[in-house]
């Protein structure tokens, strides 16, 4: 009998420049997930925060090791006065533990900073102030890393796909508020892991009629009440679920954001699956937003960016 090898994935998101952020959840993954097949990021790598090449520097490596990205940048960036020796030691194990094991999409932020403007709406003053600001700190080798991604990638094996908004119009960049801006036959694959929205939510749809639509991810309240009428919203909330691969069911998680999320706590967040267990983990993870919210402010960026660090909304 052939046995099915389990492949655990890392998801996420949204980190917008904030490598303070980054490290915290790398630090986790490599303490509490390990061994990890693949990590998965949706886009956004860059945008609103202060830190973009850093950033960029860690997901290169990521994706391709230390002949694109040496050993001594990756320790440069890790040397955070916040950080111990032993911490700082223990960093740079859980980025190589992850070497080329990442995986990555472009999002609206990577394509407008690399020169590539994308067809979604115009941005609002605040986000093009900080795309603006990202355009002129990038280095040459990100800006190319930027525009040379996808905007995403299906894996058939495993029955999902990574997208930063929506997969049947990714360049759109729609934001998925609720599960009515999707429909049953929009989404390609049995699993569809997304962001752009920086709240972490997961709706399920079903062929005929979308009997089932619960955010499982986010509580109730945190939504417009005549929201959660019309969509029959789940009051509760919880921090995993399990895929059934026996209906006919379709879903579409957002892992919310790394470096900026807005559902009201300010911790980062990922996704962890694991395509034989079927299980999706939500996962918060505290950080140094005083850190990340200063480094905003001295580089000049909008003041609503630094506050939003400290807020998460």
């Amino acid at each position: 009998m052939l046995i099915e090898k389990p492949m655990k994935y890392a998801i996420l998101s949204d980190i917008h420049g904030n490598v303070d952020a980054l490290l915290a959840v790398i630090k986790e993954i490599a303490e509490k997930e390990i061994p990890i097949d693949n990590l998965l990021i949706a886009g956004d790598i860059v945008g609103y925060g202060a830190s973009p090449n850093e950033c960029c520097d860690i997901v290169r490596f990521f994706m391709y090791g230390r002949k694109k990205v040496g050993l001594e940048i990756i320790s440069k960036i890790i040397d955070q006065p916040y950080l111990d020796s032993v911490q700082k030691e223990n960093l740079l194990k859980a980025i190589i533990s992850l070497e080329k094991k990442g995986i990555t999409i472009g999002g609206n932020h990577d394509k407008e900073a690399s020169g590539e403007p994308s067809l979604t709406s115009e941005m609002n003053p605040i986000a093009k102030t900080a795309v603006d600001w990202t355009k002129g700190a990038l280095a040459k080798e990100n800006i190319k890393f930027l525009l040379r991604l996808p905007l995403r990638i299906k894996f058939s094996k495993e029955g999902f796909e990574i997208v930063h908004s929506t997969p049947a119009y990714p360049q759109g960049y729609d934001y998925v508020r609720n599960a009515g801006a999707l429909k049953y036959a929009t989404l390609w694959s049995k699993i569809t892991f997304g962001g752009h929205t920086h709240r972490p939510a997961a709706y399920i749809y079903t062929k005929e009629i979308r009997t089932v639509n619960a955010s499982v991810l986010i509580p109730a309240d945190n939504y417009d009440m005549r929201l959660m009428l019309i969509e029959k919203q789940s009051t509760n909330k919880v921090e995993s679920f399990d895929i059934d691969f026996k209906k006919e069911w379709k879903y579409y998680v957002n892992v919310g954001s790394v470096g900026q999320p807005r559902d009201g706590n300010p911790h980062a967040c990922y996704v962890v699956f694991n395509s034989v267990s079927k299980r999706i983990q939500l996962k918060r993870v505290p950080y140094n937003t005083e850190v990340a919210s200063r480094k905003i402010s001295e580089a000049g960026l909008p003041s609503e960016l630094a506050q939003r660090i400290l807020k998460g909304s």
